[in-house]
Protein backbone atom coordinates (compact mmCIF):
# COMPACT_ATOMS: atom_id res chain seq x y z
CA UNK A 1 0.00 0.00 0.00
CA UNK A 2 1.28 3.46 -0.89
CA UNK A 3 0.84 6.87 0.63
CA UNK A 4 3.21 9.79 0.01
CA UNK A 5 6.45 9.09 1.88
CA UNK A 6 5.55 5.46 2.61
CA UNK A 7 5.36 2.08 0.89
CA UNK A 8 4.08 -1.09 2.56
CA UNK A 9 4.64 -4.43 0.78
CA UNK A 10 3.56 -7.84 2.08
CA UNK A 11 3.86 -11.25 0.47
CA UNK A 12 2.89 -14.69 1.72
CA UNK A 13 5.28 -17.62 1.32
CA UNK A 14 5.11 -19.02 -2.20
CA UNK A 15 6.94 -22.24 -3.05
CA UNK A 16 10.63 -21.77 -2.26
CA UNK A 17 10.16 -18.07 -1.49
CA UNK A 18 9.59 -17.12 2.15
CA UNK A 19 6.94 -14.75 3.44
CA UNK A 20 8.11 -11.18 3.79
CA UNK A 21 6.83 -7.76 4.63
CA UNK A 22 8.48 -4.39 4.68
CA UNK A 23 7.71 -0.74 5.18
CA UNK A 24 9.77 1.80 3.29
CA UNK A 25 9.52 5.34 4.62
CA UNK A 26 11.27 8.15 2.81
CA UNK A 27 11.70 11.87 3.26
CA UNK A 28 13.45 14.66 1.41
CA UNK A 29 16.32 16.22 3.36
CA UNK A 30 19.08 18.73 2.72
CA UNK A 31 22.79 18.81 3.55
CA UNK A 32 25.85 20.70 2.28
CA UNK A 33 25.86 18.57 -0.91
CA UNK A 34 22.25 19.47 -1.68
CA UNK A 35 18.95 17.61 -1.44
CA UNK A 36 18.82 13.88 -0.81
CA UNK A 37 16.20 11.31 0.12
CA UNK A 38 16.53 9.45 3.42
CA UNK A 39 15.02 5.94 3.43
CA UNK A 40 14.05 3.79 6.44
CA UNK A 41 13.38 0.12 5.66
CA UNK A 42 11.79 -2.03 8.38
CA UNK A 43 10.27 -5.48 8.06
CA UNK A 44 10.54 -9.25 8.34
CA UNK A 45 11.81 -12.04 6.12
CA UNK A 46 10.74 -15.55 7.20
CA UNK A 47 9.69 -14.10 10.55
CA UNK A 48 13.11 -12.55 11.19
CA UNK A 49 12.90 -8.80 11.80
CA UNK A 50 15.29 -6.34 10.19
CA UNK A 51 15.88 -2.62 9.95
CA UNK A 52 18.01 -0.73 7.46
CA UNK A 53 18.60 2.89 6.49
CA UNK A 54 20.11 4.51 3.45
CA UNK A 55 20.17 7.79 1.60
CA UNK A 56 20.35 8.68 -2.05
CA UNK A 57 21.17 12.08 -3.46
CA UNK A 58 18.59 13.87 -5.55
CA UNK A 59 19.95 12.81 -8.91
CA UNK A 60 20.10 9.10 -8.05
CA UNK A 61 17.09 8.81 -5.73
CA UNK A 62 15.12 7.08 -8.48
CA UNK A 63 17.39 4.08 -8.05
CA UNK A 64 15.67 3.39 -4.72
CA UNK A 65 14.33 0.00 -5.86
CA UNK A 66 17.83 -1.31 -6.58
CA UNK A 67 19.05 -0.18 -3.17
CA UNK A 68 15.94 -1.53 -1.41
CA UNK A 69 16.35 -4.92 -3.09
CA UNK A 70 20.02 -5.08 -2.05
CA UNK A 71 18.97 -4.46 1.56
CA UNK A 72 16.26 -7.14 1.36
CA UNK A 73 18.72 -9.67 -0.11
CA UNK A 74 21.15 -8.88 2.69
CA UNK A 75 18.38 -9.76 5.14
CA UNK A 76 17.61 -13.11 3.51
CA UNK A 77 15.15 -12.54 0.69
CA UNK A 78 16.13 -14.45 -2.45
CA UNK A 79 16.63 -12.36 -5.61
CA UNK A 80 13.88 -14.24 -7.48
CA UNK A 81 11.31 -13.17 -4.90
CA UNK A 82 12.06 -9.53 -5.59
CA UNK A 83 11.40 -9.36 -9.33
CA UNK A 84 7.68 -8.60 -8.94
CA UNK A 85 8.50 -5.43 -7.00
CA UNK A 86 9.58 -3.62 -10.15
CA UNK A 87 6.15 -4.34 -11.64
CA UNK A 88 4.18 -3.49 -8.51
CA UNK A 89 1.72 -0.63 -9.10
CA UNK A 90 2.88 1.13 -5.93
CA UNK A 91 6.46 1.27 -7.22
CA UNK A 92 5.27 3.70 -9.89
CA UNK A 93 3.50 5.75 -7.23
CA UNK A 94 6.70 6.05 -5.16
CA UNK A 95 8.65 6.98 -8.27
CA UNK A 96 6.09 9.68 -9.17
CA UNK A 97 6.03 10.96 -5.57
CA UNK A 98 9.83 11.26 -5.53
CA UNK A 99 9.79 13.06 -8.86
CA UNK A 100 7.23 15.56 -7.50
CA UNK A 101 9.08 16.10 -4.19
CA UNK A 102 12.39 16.59 -5.99
CA UNK A 103 10.86 18.81 -8.69
CA UNK A 104 12.55 16.64 -11.31
CA UNK A 105 11.72 16.31 -14.97
CA UNK A 106 12.77 13.83 -17.64
CA UNK A 107 16.26 14.70 -18.80
CA UNK A 108 17.45 15.95 -15.40
CA UNK A 109 21.22 15.24 -15.38
CA UNK A 110 22.68 12.47 -13.24
CA UNK A 111 26.16 12.51 -11.71
CA UNK A 112 27.41 9.19 -13.13
CA UNK A 113 30.25 8.87 -10.61
CA UNK A 114 27.82 9.30 -7.70
CA UNK A 115 25.36 6.88 -9.32
CA UNK A 116 28.03 4.18 -9.61
CA UNK A 117 29.40 4.87 -6.13
CA UNK A 118 25.99 4.78 -4.42
CA UNK A 119 24.98 1.73 -6.42
CA UNK A 120 27.82 -0.21 -4.77
CA UNK A 121 27.15 0.92 -1.20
Amino acid sequence: MFRPGHLDIRSEALGAFPAYRFDLDYALRQDDDGPYVHFDLVGEVSGQPFQDRFRLHRDVAYNFLHRTCRCLRRHGLAPGALEPLAHHRDYVRVFDDLRAQLHAAPGTPVDLERFLREREE
